[in-house]
């Protein structure tokens, strides 16, 4: 039981009340945007209609799992009656439960059996070492068995016996501090000013032998295999202070990588392929500006890179630093209060926790994704203290009796469960154009999972389109979980053609199952093979160009224009049946034809070939953007300085989700202008009277070969085209953006507006159907007429011939 001073004076595990990172008292670092809540699609009123289209051309690493810290409430609860244990075991690593996988395993240090308790509920996590009389300097002997307690920790041992026999099978061990005897202060809470380093210099040796040591007596007292450890835990912050009420160390950069190469050397002279991971920092932009620090021999000795998302700016630096070092990529720790007081009900919280694990796994890529701790002290977080909603499931930490303590499981607990339950190991994430939608592919190809969250206070109609996919039939589970529901499964849904509508309730987390969603339909992809393309920088809205001066061609960012052959480029792809994350391309100007190549760390020109210094992975979380990661560097193509100008150096650099290492890939092609033949009537899409103004009337009509019903399919957003009249250069558009059926489709200008991008989908080898990004909906003449004249609109896609198009 904490008093109100405690309480006031000790901060929660790195969450909302972090201190702004100028507190943190080392080298200039990347700004921060501190922003506990992702709220993905909160911020602008929800859209009544919504199409998301999943891309399965691009697929992240095979996913590892879900998963928890164990840390304080293991060591509280393990030691509880078996029945209160194994149901709270069951409801994480249980198959009717969340199903977890990975479990995270602290190894602590322990204080001084003289130093008064002072830590947390199920803080003071038990060393491994063992002081078998009066503390002398240098007493401790990591090749003393004397010096070693074999049978510490019970309670956490318990939880990893526990989660193994309940289907865990990645296991991680992790450190929050040396053993107090190895620190400055005397205290494992950290050093006295909190921004200075607790490990004495001469310790890191026998930290490493520790570290090594309490790794095989946790294996061997649990049954597990680690197949990590992390040394270290949020290493730049400065909030670990000696007297605090957790485990904690600040350690200096150089300080990182030399526990990292020391342990890695510990670990390989005992035999133990265990993998050492860094660097678990609090944030993306100060892990990626610590990765920065290391020299090349300690990035080799992290074998994955864990990062926590408590701040979330540049996930996707971090990202790609992961895909150009090769490296495995955990979001390691997590957790959140959500934007409401304690409650069990109230379905804020798990919009909240929704959104931050939607935009965690879609911009940063990682093949796992973890929280801190699963379940909360229930004392702590009741109104009279934090008021607060950390956890998934609130339990008293120092209960009254354990073996009747309530387990009190909140709205995110159930949100959880919407996507671990169903994006399992072995899947593979797939981007959506929906910031608040997840897909995956499911292990061996087999389905689709998609989890979308309505952050709207109304009911949402919802279409994904499936254009991307080879196959789309079969039926198709629904789950929901919102103010009355948990995880409850909905009536089966059927996919039509290549799109599957549903209606998802307001402020709800709807997860999709699609087992007959298979392959890659490969003519319908985001990759951005085929015609030339520009590349244009997001910073400074200007296109890749090549420039020669005094003969020798360099390169620059211009001002765009498509039909400048100095600004087109064409992406070939090294594996045309590669839909991995890190495929590569080949990018070759059309000017030179020579291919984009970085030699000796300098961006410039190379004789078409397969080596790995003119070859680039594509990086993009679906939104239309992405970066070029150099495969033999793990550099991204950069415009310098962050220039807006015209004529601007482009070279490469280092990741830093900066604006001006981010591209989009707009075509060059020249318009194709055809003529689309309704397919029951034999008529032309045709604007009315060969009228130019924005609003006017679009309709069918005896083809004639006029240029006002000639139209080019102009490449928009992936997997969307608009539809561009011949005679006005105006576009295809359902007015006002209406999702209704009914609604009348006009020409208007194009204004890059979702209402006036179509996706084109084959009925047969001569026609196609035409749906309406924002709205789902197909162009339709209304009732079937044949008559001239009859209005073109939108309506419910149904596979009529009045819906069907022939292109030519």
């Amino acid at each position: 039981m904490l008093s109100s001073r405690d309480r006031a004076a000790a901060p929660r595990r790195r969450r909302s009340r972090l201190p702004a990172l100028a507190a943190v008292p080392v080298l200039a670092l990347p700004a921060l945007v501190m922003a506990p809540v992702d709220q993905a699609g909160a911020t602008e009123a929800a859209p009544a209609a919504l199409t998301v289209r999943p891309d399965p051309s691009y697929q992240q690493p095979a996913f590892e799992g879900w998963g928890t810290a164990l840390a304080w409430f293991a060591n509280v609860t393990g030691g509880w009656p078996d029945a209160q244990r194994n149901a709270l075991a069951d409801a994480l690593y249980g198959a009717d439960g969340l199903g977890f996988t990975i479990a995270r395993y602290n190894i602590g240090g322990g204080d001084s059996p003289e130093t008064p308790s002072y830590m947390r509920a199920g803080g003071a996590v038990p060393g491994y070492w063992n002081r078998p009389g009066a503390e002398t300097p240098g007493w401790w002997d990591p090749n003393n068995p004397t010096h070693w307690n074999d049978q510490a920790d019970a309670n956490q041992r318990w939880w990893l016996t526990a989660a193994k026999a309940r289907g865990a099978t990645t296991f991680e061990a992790f450190s929050n501090s040396a053993p107090y005897f190895m620190t400055n202060s005397g205290l494992v809470s950290g050093s006295v000013d909190g921004g200075s380093d607790n490990l004495r210099s001469d310790q890191y040796d026998r930290f490493a032998a520790y570290l090594s040591g309490a790794l095989r007596r946790a294996e061997q007292g649990s049954g597990v295999t680690f197949t990590s450890i992390s040394p270290v835990n949020e290493p730049s912050a400065s909030y670990w202070k000696a007297g605090g009420r957790q485990e904690g160390s600040h350690w200096d950069p150089a300080s990182v990588a030399r526990i990292v190469s020391t342990l890695r050397t510990t670990l390989d002279a005992a035999g133990k392929s265990t993998k050492v991971s860094a660097m678990d920092d609090y944030g993306p932009d100060v892990a990626s500006w610590q990765w920065s620090q290391y020299a090349p021999a300690v990035r080799d000795a992290v074998g994955r890179i864990n990062v926590h998302t408590y701040n979330t700016g540049g996930r996707i630096a971090v990202r790609d630093i992961a895909k150009g070092e090769s490296t495995p990529l955990w979001m390691s720790e997590n957790d959140l209060g959500g934007s409401v007081g304690q409650s069990f009900t109230d379905m804020r919280p798990g919009l909240d926790l929704a959104a931050k694990i939607t935009t965690d796994v879609r911009q940063l890529e990682p093949s796992a994704w973890v929280l801190w701790q699963a379940v909360e002290d229930y004392e702590n977080m009741t109104p009279e203290r934090e008021n607060s909603n950390w956890g998934l499931i609130q339990t008293a930490f120092t209960p009254a009796d354990a073996a009747t303590e309530p387990l009190r499981k909140n709205k995110k607990y159930w949100t959880m469960a919407q996507y671990s339950r169903f994006i399992r190991p072995g899947a593979h994430v797939v981007p959506t154009d929906d910031p608040d939608t997840l897909a995956a592919v499911r292990p061996n190809g087999q389905g689709l999972v998609l989890v979308h969250t309505n952050h709207g206070s109304t009911a949402r109609d919802l279409t994904l389109d499936l254009g991307g996919f080879e196959t789309t039939g079969g039926a198709v589970e629904r789950y929901t979980t919102d103010a009355t529901r948990n995880v409850e499964r909905g009536t089966d849904l059927t996919v039509t053609g290549k799109a599957l509508r549903a209606t998802v309730a307001p402020d709800s987390v709807t997860t999709f199952v699609l087992p007959g969603v298979t392959g890659v339909n490969a003519a319908d992809t985001g990759t951005p093979t085929g015609a030339p393309r520009q590349i244009l920088n997001d910073n400074s809205g200007k296109a890749l160009a090549v420039t020669t001066v005094a003969g020798k061609d360099g390169l620059v960012q211009r001002t765009a224009n498509t039909a400048d052959p100095a600004q087109q480029w064409t992406f070939t792809k090294s594996s045309a049946t590669d839909w991995s994350s890190t495929a590569t391309y080949r990018v070759t100007s059309v000017k030179t034809g020579k291919a984009l190549s970085v030699t000796a760390g300098a961006l410039g020109f190379a004789t078409p070939g397969a080596g790995a210094e003119q070859l680039w992975m594509r990086s993009t979380a679906g939104d239309g953007h992405a970066t070029l990661v150099n495969s033999a560097t793990g550099q991204l193509l950069d415009v310098s300085g962050e220039s807006t100008a015209d004529g601007a150096p482009v070279g490469v650099y280092r990741p830093t989700a900066g604006a001006n290492q981010s591209w989009t890939f707009r075509s060059t092609a020249a318009d194709v202008w055809q003529t689309p033949v309704f397919r029951h009537s034999g008529k032309c899409l045709d604007v009315a009277g060969v009228s130019t103004a924005d609003g006017a009337q679009v309709f069918q009509y005896g083809c004639n070969g006029g240029a006002n019903q000639q139209w080019s399919l102009r490449p928009a957003s992936t997997g969307y085209v608009n539809m561009v009249a011949r005679h006005s250069g105006k576009c295809l558009d359902v007015s006002g953006a209406s999702a209704a059926d009914g609604a009348q489709v006009l020409q208007y200008g194009c204004n890059g507006g979702r209402n006036q991008e179509w996706a084109v989908h084959s009925v047969d080898t001569s026609h196609v159907t035409l749906m309406a990004r924002h709205s789902g909906k197909c162009l339709d003449i209304e009732g079937g007429s044949t008559a001239d004249g009859m209005a073109v609109r939108q309506y419910a896609c149904n596979g009529g011939t009045n819906q069907q198009l022939r292109i030519g």
